[in-house]
């Protein structure tokens, strides 16, 4: 589900009981992360100090988000808050700022600080979900009730640009403020991967020949990562680098997602394997010769 710029890989995996727990995988090792007390917990991002955000079930059923530190997994679903049993942590920058929900709200944990911002602004209330924040605080999402995707900075909730359908999502943000979703596209009637850029309308990434594609995560250097439908109708992991323009499925791996991408390149996510079982999936690049010798 998450990669930082060290390699350090962070997602889920089902225990021989069934259940399923956060783990991270770091050089080659797979740790478990354990839970707060109650069967299951997922892991969804990890900073490059090594600090693991995502959520788990706690020993009286509920859903709490967590931050796990040095083998330390800690509740940080704030009880101050009105009394709502759910929470959820999805992404973590260089500076620990989280970016999630709460009941039916976007927020921003801000550690150490220990306190939480609520997602709205500019006449903007109601439902929404934050699903990445970049270095600058920038964060993204998309609100319930216009059904759009947003940015959230200082305060402020806007709705980013549509293409004349107002359904849209947003998932990821890096350092230059560039954000990935998907849009609803008014010819084809279907979502589609999309990129925003300086308060632009958004610029739709193409397809794989089928009526479905989103885009998961963007690195600093462009390189876009997602899913999309090929023309038999199955779901593949893609790869789009803004330098070429490109939508590329990755190696052919078959139905699956790439979740996310690193500055370095380096992809993770799942692939279903010939036994029907979800895999979590690295992609590396590799540098070769050409022509071939």
């Amino acid at each position: 589900m998450g990669i930082n710029n060290r390699g350090d890989i962070v997602g889920y995996c089902e225990t021989e009981a069934g259940d399923f727990h956060a783990v991270l995988w770091e050089g080659g090792a797979a740790t478990d992360l354990g839970t707060l007390g109650g069967d299951n917990s997922y892991a969804f991002a990890i900073n490059d100090d090594g600090v693991v955000v995502g959520y788990s079930h706690t020993a009286d059923g509920k859903v709490h988000a967590f931050m796990w530190r040095d083998g330390i997994m800690t509740d940080i679903h704030d009880t101050e808050l009105p009394p709502i049993n759910e929470s959820y942590a999805r992404a973590i920058n260089t500076g620990e700022s989280i970016a999630g929900t709460v009941g039916y709200g976007g927020v921003m944990w801000r550690t150490p600080d220990d306190y939480v911002w609520l997602l709205d602004g500019s006449g903007l209330s109601g439902p929404s979900d934050a699903h990445d924040i970049n270095d600058s605080n920038q964060v993204v999402g998309w609100h319930h009730s216009s059904d759009e995707a947003f940015i959230w900075e200082d305060g402020l909730m806007e709705i980013l640009p549509h293409l004349g359908i107002n359904r849209s999502r947003a998932y990821g943000i890096n350092n230059a403020g560039q954000v990935v979703g998907n849009v609803f596209d008014p010819d084809s009637h279907e979502e589609q991967a999309a990129i925003w850029e300086g308060g632009a309308p958004p610029v739709l990434l193409g397809s794989l020949g089928g009526s479905y594609s989103r885009a998961n995560d963007i690195n600093n250097s462009g390189t876009i990562v997602g899913a999309a439908k090929k023309a038999d109708d199955a779901t593949v992991p893609f790869y789009y680098k803004l330098s070429d323009g490109v939508m590329t499925e990755l190696m052919n791996i078959g139905i699956g997602s790439a979740r996310a991408v690193n500055n370095n390149g380096v992809i993770v996510g799942y692939a279903v394997n010939s036994a029907g079982d979800d895999k979590p999936v690295k992609w590396v690049w590799s540098r070769v010769r050409w022509p071939w010798e």
